[in-house]
């Protein structure tokens, strides 16, 4: 044994030597041909771009070679010509052998090849080639016009989606990049299917909510985790006040993470939807994750690109129409003589008309200079304006792309709006066997938000269509802006003079910086570490001075919120990618941590002597300060491997450990398999090769879970300063709970990929999400002392049951036409997503949280409440059905007291999905997309509105549907509406008031005009276009949807600030 270890010894040695021989003979014979590189560089750089996905080049560049043992050494990149990108899974084999490797994510390769050897080149989507080795080389494959393939950013690598097994889908933005919004979410809608996109407001810089494949979890969070270039980052809601998804602060529309980034400096956005690829994330990426890949650096002549729009915007529907002044007055005019008729004996016409005239001025006079028109008065048109300058190139060995970027976007209401200013860099350099990635993003951002709805009385929104009417005058006879009304609802106060004495403004401040070096160590293997840093710093002021309704009884009120959030990500990569014969394999090993930290401070100031709200100035302050902190560890592998790229399989697994769980329960596993099979790729389908071009069956089955949203849940929480039962100390604001799980999501997915005639694609996907260990922060009893300030109630998270969801989807992509002037393509999309719970802990099988209902085998979103049965013909009344599971359950009533609450429907949608064309023809390009969603509904939850008649709606403006042609006027009528009689009101919580889904909106549309090449390059220019675009142009909704149709998500509708038509002029030019 010691001779035969001496042996090998000697024989490593030697190979050590020769290698390092051959590398120093390769690097001296590169430095010999740079110069020649360069000049064949020169007369062979791409021209122009191609259209669509035809007249595709790819070229391999030869780096270096070195000789060795009768082998030559060859390394090579192979990019895309019409942008110098490097083409990912290119397969390169020595001709008549079993060796050859395939291009990595940069588009390298190194080979070892026997002299005088011909390289094979095949690459989906173009003509196979076959070339002599020989050094600093180019070749051209021609494209054979099979290029529906995308490439799949999973943050863990990127894949071509021919060779994917899991569910996911890329968007490309540059057809996107005209919308004229600042939204990164409102890229996304109507493009993917089972992505839904809801909100809460339409305000710049407002929250959206994005839904993958439904909900699968309560208080644990439903919004994807959001990677931008492979690593996870802060997102959600930055506002320390308001937040629409809980109905909590002074406006609903919060500050989204994701408006402080400029979405034009976007390439891409990757939505993984299974567990395949979403495991590799662990315990974050239950709900999906979304991934953004930002634009970079190319090789090639520099080139500097500026964009500037301009625009204006209104509301996108008519929100919640009212009924006018006139019209107003007749209603209330016949609800005052109904009241005669039913509460005074012996009323006749004549006396119940006596009655209304003598009463009719106290709810609807007409002031002396005319009916009020509250709308016009709240709402103006928002204007918007956005320039950006970016400069992009590079060389083989260095690449960079930097960006400046200005904003300016104004509400529809007076003193609301956004601006901000961005700066993106990013470079990259390669020497010897490494590669150093820095990038940097920088964000100022300053949102003024609007009271715009809730039941603020100096909400727009709500003034406009509920607490002021006609009868409400906003201007004294002279014109003069009043300073009250005589609104019964709002304390007498005019909102215009509120909205003048208040403000909500948040100055936001964003860097997110990565630092990254790659080490070819040897054949492929490599290792990576990143470091990113994501700071934000966020103070938000909400002032009530001393002349408005909130402020005037304390002498004006000062609040202020600071937040600081700090994420320390670090990425430890092993990858390795070779091909050994007709078997290719990709694997990966990683480790990485996550150190995330919060500062929160909260001060009120009162009492001001003067006019300067500062806190140094006030009579009263006080002052609240917290520190969160969250740490995970996560260890992670995966490897996926093909044979002949016909048999795919892959599997991968990951290992996090979170300090917001007990020890006991700190670390979970989650993993995924995967396999798919290349049918289209096989000999016995050559027969129908022009009908069926390619075609692949996937399946996956993976596990991944969900955090608790409370940093501290499995801890008791303790708080000076509480104050309970008449006196002050310490109390418990958390409640532990140290058996609390991960939640853990289960997932199948079953996928079909076909691609016909070479230009029609279709995707199909089935999928089952089974999620259990739900976490719901369940209430508990108050009486010991316990509270939670952030609910106002006594709570503790738990794991109390399980829910499932289902689908489909389907995908259908297709390019119609292809010429050389003209191109034509079409994309469809279309899901259906069924959801139920499947369990809950506990003695019952329901949670009932006001008008829903959570019940075993129904949608979690069910609406539970009175099932309306229409006017009844006698009386004139609200009917309802009894429902006491009885054969008495079909009757009906007007004592809704002898009715019983029912399951009436749920929010989710029956389908869902959108529609888009893009064509081009010589210098005119049009692109437009339509949302559409089908079932479901929604509920109208003003129920201040839902009196007949009633106290609430008497002295405010009144919904356009209460017409008097409509409403029952006598026994025996068969009336669609009930009679309207004044002071009837029940704010009944009833079937009546669901609202149908259903809508279709062309979300977007552009239509531009480019300069021809020979117009524009006397004047140094390579690219010069004009364009209009608009967001949210038209929609077609149900009458009896009062509403904005993207609704909360869950389907709850009050006063929300309702979407933006916005109408964009810009210009393009790139030098």
């Amino acid at each position: 044994m010691p001779a035969f270890y001496k042996f090998a010894r000697n024989v490593f040695s030697l190979v050590l030597i020769g290698g390092l021989a051959a590398q120093k003979v390769g690097e001296e014979k590169q430095a010999e041909n740079e110069e020649h590189d360069k000049e064949f560089h020169k007369y062979n750089e791409p021209q122009g771009t191609s259209q669509g996905h035809a007249s595709k080049a790819f070229y391999i560049e030869i780096l270096s070679c070195g000789v060795a043992f009768a082998q030559t050494s060859v390394t090579g990149k192979v990019v895309a010509s019409e942008d110098g990108e490097p083409v990912i899974g290119a397969s390169i084999k020595v001709a008549g052998t079993n060796t050859g490797t395939v291009t990595d994510v940069d588009g390298n390769f190194s080979l070892n090849v026997p002299a005088g050897s011909k390289l094979e080149i095949t690459y989906i989507g173009m003509n196979p080639q076959t070339v002599k080795a020989s050094s600093n080389m180019k070749i051209a494959l021609t494209s054979d016009n099979k290029s529906l393939d995308e490439v799949i950013v999973t943050g863990y690598g990127n894949f071509k989606k021919s060779s994917f097994t899991g569910a996911a889908a890329s968007m490309s933005t540059a057809k996107l990049s005209d919308v004229p919004s600042l939204s990164v979410e409102d890229k996304l809608s109507g493009n993917i299917p089972g992505v839904s996109i809801s909100s809460f407001s339409g305000q710049p810089g407002a929250m959206n909510y994005i839904r993958i494949r439904g909900m699968g979890s309560i208080n644990a969070g439903n919004d994807p985790l959001i990677v931008i270039d492979g690593t996870p980052v802060n997102s959600g809601n930055l506002s320390g006040f308001n937040d629409g998804s809980t109905q909590v602060g002074y406006n609903g529309s919060g500050t989204n993470a994701l408006s402080t980034l400029n979405s034009n400096d976007i390439e891409s956005i990757t939505v993984i939807k299974d567990a395949a690829a979403a495991s590799l994330y662990g315990s974050r990426a239950a709900n999906g994750v979304l991934v953004i890949t930002t634009k970079s650096g190319s090789a090639g002549k520099t080139q500097v690109d500026f964009r500037s729009d301009w625009g204006f915007s209104n509301m996108a529907i008519n929100y919640r129409p009212t009924l006018d002044g006139d019209s107003r007055r007749a209603l209330i005019y016949q609800g005052l003589k109904n009241y005669a008729f039913d509460n005074i004996d012996g009323t006749t016409d004549a006396s119940a008309a006596a009655f209304a005239d003598q009463n009719i001025d106290g709810y609807a006079a007409k002031p002396e200079n005319g009916w009020a028109n509250w709308r016009d008065a709240l709402f103006k048109n928002g204007s918007n304006q956005n320039y950006q300058a970016s400069v992009t190139g590079g060389n083989d060995k260095t690449k960079f792309y930097a960006s400046l970027s200005y904003a300016n976007q104004n509400g529809i209401v007076d003193r609301s709006g956004l601006e901000r200013m961005t700066g993106n860099v990013n470079v990259s350099h390669r020497f010897g066997k490494f590669k150093l990635d820095a990038s940097t993003m920088i964000s100022s951002m300053h949102q003024n938000s609007a009271m715009d709805g809730g039941a603020s009385f100096a909400g727009a929104i709500s003034s406009a269509v509920w607490f002021l009417g006609p009868s409400n005058a906003i201007y004294d006879k002279n014109g003069n802006l009043l300073t009250e009304t005589d609104g019964a609802y709002n304390n007498g106060y005019n909102p215009i003079y509120e909205n003048q004495h208040m403000s909500d403004r948040t100055n936001t401040t964003r860097s997110y910086s990565t630092l990254a070096l790659e080490w070819n160590i040897w054949d492929n293997l490599k290792l990576r570490e990143k470091v990113a840093y994501d700071y934000i710093n966020s103070t938000e002021d909400v002032l009530w001075d001393k002349f408005c309704g909130n402020g005037s009884a304390s002498n004006g009120v000062m609040q202020r919120t600071y937040n600081e959030w700090t994420t320390m990500n670090t990425q430890t990569q092993l990858t390795y990618n070779k091909s050994f014969g007709a078997h290719n394999v990709d694997a990966l090993l990683g480790f990485e941590t996550e150190a995330w930290h919060q500062n929160n401070s909260y001060a009120s100031g009162t009492d001001y002597p003067g006019n300067l709200y500062e806190f140094a100035n006030s009579g009263d302050t006080s002052m609240q300060s917290y520190k969160y902190d969250s740490k995970m560890t996560s260890f992670l592998g995966r490897v996926n491997y093909n044979y002949n790229d016909l048999y795919y399989a892959g599997v991968s697994y990951r290992r996090d450990g979170s300090s917001r769980m007990a020890r006991e329960n700190r670390w979970g596993s989650f993993w995924s398999v995967s396999g798919a099979w290349r049918f289209g790729a096989e000999k016995f389908m050559d027969s129908i090769k022009d009908i069926l071009s390619d075609g692949k069956i996937r399946v996956s089955y993976g596990v991944n879970g969900t955090l608790p949203s409370g940093l501290y849940s499995y801890m008791n929480l303790y708080k000076y300063g509480e104050y309970y039962n008449g006196s002050n100390g310490m109390g418990i604001i958390g409640v532990a709970n140290k058996d609390l799980k991960w939640e853990q999501n289960k997932a199948w997915n079953f996928g079909l990929d076909l691609t016909f005639l070479n230009r029609i694609s279709v995707t199909l996907d089935y999928y089952v999400r089974n999620t259990s260990n739900l976490i719901m922060n369940r209430p508990i009893s108050m009486i010991p002392g316990y509270y939670d300030d952030s609910s106002m109630l006594a709570t503790m998270a738990q794991n109390v049951g399980s829910m499932r969801n289902q689908g489909i989807e389907v995908t259908i992509s297709s390019t119609n036409i292809q010429k050389k002037d003209f191109l034509w393509t079409t994309s469809l999309n279309f899901g259906h997503n069924s959801n139920k719970v499947t369990e809950l802990t506990g003695d019952d099988d329901k949670i009932i949280s006001g008008a829903m209902i959570h019940q075993v085998g129904k949608p979690y979103y069910s609406y539970y409440m009175y099932e309306y049965a229409g006017v009844d013909p006698e009386t004139g009344l609200e009917s309802y059905y009894i429902n006491d599971g009885t054969e008495n359950a079909r009757k009906t009533t007007t004592n809704v007291a002898e009715a019983n609450k029912t399951i009436v429907g749920h929010h989710e949608p029956a389908l869902e999905g959108g529609l888009s064309n893009f064509i081009k023809w010589k210098f005119i390009d049009f692109n437009f997309t339509l949302t559409y969603k089908l079932g479901g509904d929604s509920y109208d939850y003003a129920t201040w509105l839902h009196d007949n008649g009633g106290t609430y709606t008497l002295y405010g403006a009144i919904p356009s549907y209460y017409k008097l042609e409509d409403m029952w006027q006598k026994p025996g009528d068969n009336a669609k509406l009930p009679k309207f009689q004044a002071g009837y009101g029940k704010r009944v919580l009833s079937s009546r008031w669901l609202m149908p889904n259903d809508y279709l909106r062309l979300k977007n549309l552009t239509l531009g005009f480019s300069a021809p090449k020979e117009w524009i390059s006397n004047l140094g220019l390579s690219k010069a276009r004009v364009y209009f675009s608009a967001n949210n142009l038209l929609t077609w909704k149900s009458k009896d949807l009062y509403v904005d149709p993207e609704t909360p998500a869950d389907g709850l509708c009050t006063f929300e600030m309702p979407a933006l038509r916005t109408y964009t002029f810009g210009i393009e030019l790139s030098f």
